[in-house]
This record gives structure tokens, sequence and C-alpha cells, in this order.
């Protein structure tokens, strides 16, 4: 692929699998190019807005759709047999976390393509190399299902990254052998699942709209690739709710670990007050200086406050019991 200006990649499909890059001029009047064509747009450069502005081929909504960005959740419209399909992948750029989403728009009649992104959500080296080796999308249903099928990757390789990440976790908790922040770590992770899932689920709703009312040009291959790649979706959902699973039950094994030591802890401290409980009655019961108080000059004194102490401990057991506390 050659970048003809910074904020716009073209392609031009030649019919056979290969594609040649889409020249200024080219950009600049589509209507104009007999074959099928894919421009993408970096919406982080202005000129990618006022270049669709310009455009007087398209309609007022299809602008609206492409370039406002509060509108990031996956769905799908079709009008006059153009069809506009907003997408949530991984974002590519190095060091981007699992969980950080970007939106990609589609735009597509028979002939052209456009797609807009405020973040990098295609690995165009795949889709060069399928170009290059004339293995490339052929028709616009075929390149519509190449960058779905280019977005699912991404996604599917985030999913897989995670789960690695349990297995070395889990692995290190079968063998009691975790760092301390281990529940802090599996906490993170199960929030990059969940926010990887509320995206999908939504897209998943996309795709089955677009194969129950799909446009006109749609071929029986681009049915059938549909099809496939809501299968996708599906397991890539049931991967996430598994995963999900797996997390919380190795954060309740955690959990577990920790209130039996807690237990155990509690256990000792119990036995240890059990000890010198006795101890310490009998030293304060002897320590007692009985000067000042009733009955100090009886002979059974002591004995009367003993008794005492000994009503006083019955009536709390008494009331403990009551209150069902013991």
């Amino acid at each position: 692929m050659v970048q003809t200006k910074p904020f716009a990649t073209g392609y031009i499909l030649d019919g056979r699998g290969g594609a040649e890059p889409l020249s200024g001029d080219q950009l600049n009047d589509l209507p104009a190019t007999k074959r099928p064509v894919w421009v993408h747009l970096n919406l982080s450069d202005p000129r990618a807005l006022r270049w669709i502005e310009e455009r007087t081929e398209l309609s007022a909504w299809v602008k609206e759709n492409l370039t406002n960005l509060d509108i990031s959740e996956p769905h799908m419209r079709i009008r006059q047999d153009s069809v506009l399909l907003v997408l949530r992948t991984v974002n590519i750029m190095p060091g981007a976390e699992p969980d950080d989403l970007v939106f990609l728009r589609l735009y597509a009649t028979d002939k052209i393509l456009i797609s807009t992104r405020l973040h990098p959500a295609i690995n165009f080296e795949d889709m060069n190399e399928l170009f290059a080796d004339k293995d490339g999308p052929k028709d616009m249903n075929g390149l519509i299902l190449s960058i779905l099928e280019n977005t699912l990757d991404g996604v599917s390789d985030s999913i897989v990254g995670i789960e690695n990440q349990v297995d070395v976790l889990e692995e290190k908790i079968i063998v009691n052998d975790m760092p301390e922040n281990t529940y802090q770590q599996l906490s993170e992770l199960l929030r990059q699942v969940i926010v990887i899932r509320r995206f999908m689920a939504p897209e998943r709703e996309a795709v089955g709209n677009l194969i129950r009312h799909g446009a006109a040009w749609f071929t029986i291959d681009m049915e059938r690739g549909l099809r496939d790649n809501f299968d996708w979706i599906q397991r890539i959902i049931e991967d996430i709710d598994l995963l999900e699973k797996r997390i919380r039950v190795n954060q309740d094994a955690l959990k577990n670990r920790d209130d039996k030591k807690v237990q155990q802890n509690m256990y000792m401290l119990s036995v240890i007050a059990g000890i010198f409980l006795p101890l310490s009655f009998l030293a304060s019961v002897f320590g007692m200086n009985l000067e000042g108080i009733p009955l100090e000059s009886h002979p059974y004194g002591f004995l009367a406050v003993s008794l005492f102490m000994v009503l006083v401990g019955g009536v709390v057991l008494f009331v403990f019991r009551k209150l069902k506390w013991i």
C-alpha cells in the first residue's frame, strides 16, 4: 500500500486479487473510477474531515455517520442500497491495552468503500500481503469481508493474550507461588474482558442484521462469509464468557485461601486468649484492692464479691444466648 496523502490511504482493486494505490486525482474524483475503490481516512487529521465534506456524491446522513465521534457503538444501517457499518476493534498501536477498543466505520456501495478511524484499527501489513500475492478481495463484497476478518483477528489475538496471562497466574496459584498482587492482576484482566465483551455483543447483532437485511449487490459468497464472521464473533463471546468464569474462579480460590489464613490466625489468637484468660482472671481477683468496697471488713467479704462476679458473668452469658451470639 502507498500512502498518497497523510490523511488518506487508498486502493483500487484490479478484480484479480490485487490492487494498486489510489492516486491523488483519483482520490478527488471517485465517481470517475470504474473499478472498486477503498479510501481509508484518518479523522485525527482535519483534512480528512474536509475531504468528506467536499464529497458531493455523499449525502448529509453519510457524512454525519462517518465523522460523528459520538457514534461509536457497533451498529449497521442500509439506505438506498448503500451500507453503513460501525465496528469496534483493538488499537494496533504498540503498547496499547487489550481493552483499548477503537471504532472503525465503513460506508460502502457496490463500487466505493470509505472507512474512517481515529486510532489505528486495521493491520495493513496483512492486507498488503494479500494484494501482493494476488490473494486479496476481488470486489466490494470480498473487501468488506476482509476488513471485518482483519478486525476480528485483532480481537482474537487480544483474547489469546489475556488467556495466556490467566494461564500463568493460574499455574502460580496452583503451586502457591503467586506474587502479592495476583488478585489485582486478575481484577485487571477481568476488567479487560468485560470491556471487550461489552462491544462484541452489539457487533454480533450488527453483523446479524447485515445478514438479514443485506444490500442488493451482496453475493451468495458474501452472505456465506458474513455468517462465518457471525459465528466467529459468537465464538469470541463464548471464549470471553469462559475466560471471565476462569478469572472469577481463581479470584474465589485466592479469596478462600486468604479467608482460611485469617481463620487460622483467629484460631491461634483464640487459643492464646483461652490460655491467658484464666491466668488474667486469677491475677485480677487476687490482686483486687478491697479497701473502700462494701463488706471490706466482713470475714466473708471476698467470697461475696467473688459470687457477685460469677453472677454478673452468668447474666452476660444468658443475654448472649438470648441474642444468639453464642
